[in-house]
């Protein structure tokens, strides 16, 4: 346990307010985006469009990436939804099990919407799929929201005509919907809307039908929620709730429909869309190392001036320095890291393959050529810290001796 401590701990305590103090007090917005792969995107994958004559499939978000702090290597935690929301709330990952599936889910945690409701903000969550579903409103509870919405309370006030038949109401519709609700309530509000659109069976609304078709079957949808996205901030782009908040817009996972073999294997199976924007503000570049969704909510904490002791397995990037970092999964029977060069396989007991990201069939094994024994320890290390706080049921710090506490 002491060697444990001295590698890795998934407690927090912040020293003092360090960056972007521009940001404290902003509302904070979060997209989790359906399927919302960095294939899909000519600014993070040019290479793959050099010889396409359709540039990619999200101009919008291209254009805002340009204007944002864009995360170029961002790298989802899991292959499903129902992984995303703890990776991202609550900097808890899954790896053999799903988290939110696992009885000692249900003990006590302070997530993201849980430490900004004790910081005044109202917490809400927006989904345009039917009330209870997949359980996303049940985890959210747990992290700290207060205010849930979906299809039903759209239906409501809009009428029926804009459910898509399979899933919710179209995302288009339902973001607006969440735009009229948040231009109505009080700030400092923290939001966190999860969409729809670009999971199968990929269809979009009538009407549409001028949207690119795609080299798969949900590039016309990716393209649909890429447009919502552009009416949303043309519509409330210059309202003043708008301007003052940070806005965080992450995928869930990559799309199960690929074009280049790339992407249908590691690392580019897990490579997703992952950016930061905040109006009027300093945050803006590129940033090219390693980060996962467990990162995002350090980050945000450290980007608003938190400086209350929390629980992550994930880092601040602009606050918290790692010299290798890596993103870690569970796929395929085996723990998987990826670096910024390297798949790094391990077995539960040592590391048994290492592969270039160009080896996309992983047919050259580095294993005895590179030294990535403080990787190792560092997978070994988080590993041993989830599993235990998993069994101990504990996802807290003791922050009584933190001189920093806000009362």
């Amino acid at each position: 346990d002491e060697e444990l401590q001295s590698i890795f701990t998934p407690e927090h305590r912040p020293a003092e307010k360090l960056s972007a103090a521009e940001l404290e007090g902003r509302n904070v917005v979060i997209f989790v985006m359906e399927s919302f792969s960095a294939e899909h995107s000519a600014l993070l994958r040019p290479d793959l469009y050099e010889d396409k004559a359709e540039k990619g499939y999200t101009p919008f978000f291209d254009s805002l990436m340009r204007q944002s702090y864009t995360f170029y290597n961002m790298y989802a935690n899991g292959r499903r939804s129902i992984q995303a929301l703890p990776a991202v709330w609550a900097s808890i990952p899954s790896y053999k099990n799903p988290f939110v599936l696992m009885p000692q889910a249900m003990a006590e945690t302070r997530a993201l919407p849980a430490i900004l409701k004790d910081k005044g903000y109202r917490t809400m969550f927006f989904c345009g799929s039917d009330h209870g579903s997949m359980g996303f409103g049940a985890f959210a509870r747990t992290t700290g929201m207060e205010h849930l919405y979906s299809r039903q309370d759209y239906e409501k006030v809009h009428g029926k005509d804009d459910f898509d038949g399979y899933w919710g109401i179209w995302d288009e519709k339902f973001i607006g919907y969440m735009g009229e609700e948040l231009q109505k309530c009080s700030e400092p509000f923290f939001a966190t809307i999860f969409t729809l659109t670009s999971h199968h069976p990929f269809v979009v609304p009538e009407g549409e039908e001028n949207l690119p078709e795609g080299l798969t079957p949900n590039h016309k949808c990716v393209a649909y929620v890429d447009r919502s996205l552009k009416a949303f901030f043309e519509k409330y782009g210059e309202q003043e709730w708008f301007r003052n908040s940070l806005f965080v817009f992450v995928a869930d996972h990559v799309s199960s429909e690929k074009f280049s073999e790339e992407f249908r294997t590691l690392p580019g199976d897990y490579h997703v869309v992952g950016f930061m924007y905040a109006p009027d503000s300093s945050l803006v570049g590129e940033h090219r190392q390693v980060v996962s969704q467990i990162d995002l909510m350090p980050t945000v904490l450290g980007l608003t001036g938190n400086v209350e002791p929390y629980f992550a397995f994930g880092r601040d990037v602009f606050n918290e320095h790692c010299d290798e970092p890596f993103s870690l999964n569970y796929d395929n029977n085996v723990f998987q890291a990826i670096t910024s060069e390297y798949v790094v396989c391990f077995d539960e007991k040592q590391i048994v393959g290492v592969y270039a990201h160009g080896d996309l069939e992983k047919k050259h094994n580095l294993v005895s050529e590179v030294d990535l024994s403080a990787i190792e320890q560092k997978i070994k290390a988080m590993i041993q810290s989830y599993y235990s706080r998993i069994e101990q049921k504990n996802y807290l710090v003791d922050s009584n001796n933190n001189p920093n506490r806000e009362e």
